[in-house]
C-alpha cells in the first residue's frame, strides 16, 4: 500500500513591483495543507487536523499581497541575510567594518530594510519539494559578498514540514537564516496562547540587555523563568518573565550541524501539538508581545496571540567571539535543516 507523495500545485497570489507572485500548495495524504509564496518564501497557511479531524489554520498571516508587501511582524517569512539582531548594526570582518541599516531601536534586525523576506525568489517544484533560490548581490543591505541561497520546503507523510537551507558566498560574510512563522495551535486569530503548554529542551539561554542584544553570557535556565525543560503552561509563566514583554529570547543547544530536538508546544483542547527539530545551535522563542495586526479573514491578532520558534545562530554573534560563528567563507557552504512536526495527542 504505497502512500502517494505530497502533491504541489500553484496559483497566482497577485503581484509585487509588477511581477507575479505565486502561491504553492503542498498537500499530503494526512489532510495537511501548507501554502507558501515565492515572495519572501512566506508560509501563508498551515492547515492541520485537530483531535476530531477538523482542519484549522494554525499559521498567522494576511489574505493578500497588500499585507505581505509591508509585513511588519515578518509573518511566515524567510529571514536573511542575518536573522535577529546585530548590535548598532555594525560588525567587522578582517579589520573592515560594515555598517548596516538601523531598523530596530539602535540595532539592525532581520537583514535590513529589504531583507530576504521582501524579495521575489526564483521557484520550482522538484517532485515533492518546493525549491526557492535567491542571489543576494554583493553589498546588498551593506553586507559583503554575493550570496546564493537555496531553501527547500518539503511536507512529508509524517506531517513534518522540513526546511533545508544552503548558501555560498563570493567573499567572507556573516549569515543567519530562519523562518519567522507565527503559530497558534487553536487556530490563527483565536486569542492568546495562554492555554498552550510549552517544553524547550535547553539548559542554557543568552540573557539580553534593554535593547534585546545578548550580554555575551551563556546562562543556566535553572531557577529562572526561562526554564521550560518540563512542560509548562504559557499563561502561568509569561507574566513572570523579567522585562515585562514575555519571551523573546534565544535558547542554546550547543553545536551546529546535528539534528536536535528543541521544543514541543501542545494545545490541550484541540489536541494539536507541534515539535521542532533543528541543526542550528539556537532557537528564538517569541511570544508575540508586539503583535497588533488585522490578519486573515479580518482576524484581530493581538499581544500574546501567537508563538514563534525561530531556528538560528545566536543574536549579535558577529560581535560575540564566544558564540558559535556566523562567518561564511567562499570555500564553505552554509547548511541548515529545521523540521516542524505537527500532530494530535
Amino acid at each position: 500500500n504505497q502512500s502517494s507523495p505530497t502533491m504541489i500545485t500553484s496559483s497566482s497570489f497577485g503581484t509585487h513591483e509588477g511581477k507575479e507572485v505565486t502561491q504553492y500548495t503542498l498537500k499530503n495524504n494526512k489532510g495537511t495543507v501548507i501554502k507558501i509564496l515565492n515572495y519572501g518564501g512566506i508560509i501563508t497557511n498551515i492547515l492541520v487536523p485537530d483531535k476530531n479531524g477538523k482542519n484549522g489554520d494554525i499559521c498567522l498571516g494576511f489574505d493578500d499581497m497588500k499585507g505581505y508587501a509591508t509585513n511588519g511582524p515578518y509573518f511566515g517569512a524567510l529571514i536573511g541575510r542575518y536573522a535577529n539582531r546585530i548590535a548598532n548594526g555594525r560588525f567587522t570582518i578582517d579589520g573592515k567594518t560594515y555598517q548596516l541599516d538601523i531598523n530596530n531601536g539602535p540595532n539592525a534586525l532581520h537583514g535590513g530594510k529589504v531583507g530576504f523576506d521582501k524579495r521575489l525568489w526564483d521557484s520550482k517544484v522538484v517532485g515533492d519539494v518546493l525549491e526557492l533560490t535567491y542571489v543576494s548581490a554583493d553589498g546588498e543591505e551593506n553586507y559583503p559578498g554575493e550570496v546564493k541561497v537555496t531553501v527547500r520546503y518539503q511536507l512529508t507523510e509524517d506531517n513534518e514540514l522540513v526546511i533545508r537551507y544552503s548558501a555560498t558566498t563570493s567573499a567572507k560574510t556573516v549569515i543567519n537564516l530562519t523562518n519567522h512563522a507565527y503559530f497558534n495551535l487553536a487556530g490563527q486569530g483565536s486569542g492568546t496562547i495562554f492555554d498552550h503548554n510549552v517544553t524547550i529542551n535547553a539548559d542554557k539561554y543568552t540573557p539580553v540587555d534593554s535593547t534585546s542584544i545578548p550580554t555575551g553570557d551563556i546562562s543556566d535556565v535553572q531557577g529562572t523563568a526561562w526554564d521550560l525543560r518540563t512542560k509548562t503552561n504559557i499563561g502561568e509563566v509569561i507574566h513572570s518573565v523579567p522585562g515585562g514583554v514575555g519571551y523573546d529570547h534565544n535558547y542554546c543547544f550547543g553545536k551546529t550541524g546535528w539534528q536536535k530536538y528543541m521544543a514541543r508546544v501542545e494545545h490541550p483542547s484541540s489536541g494539536r501539538f507541534l515539535e521542532m527539530y533543528s541543526t542550528e545551535p539556537g532557537v528564538q522563542f517569541y511570544t508575540s508581545f508586539y503583535l497588533n495586526e488585522t490578519g486573515k479573514g479580518g482576524a484581530a491578532y493581538e499581544k500574546f496571540g501567537a508563538f514563534c520558534l525561530e531556528a538560528q545562530h545566536y543574536p549579535d554573534s558577529p560581535n560575540k567571539p564566544n558564540f558559535p560563528t556566523t562567518l561564511l567563507a567562499p570555500s564553505e557552504t552554509y547548511l541548515q535543516t529545521t523540521t516542524y512536526k505537527f500532530g494530535v495527542m
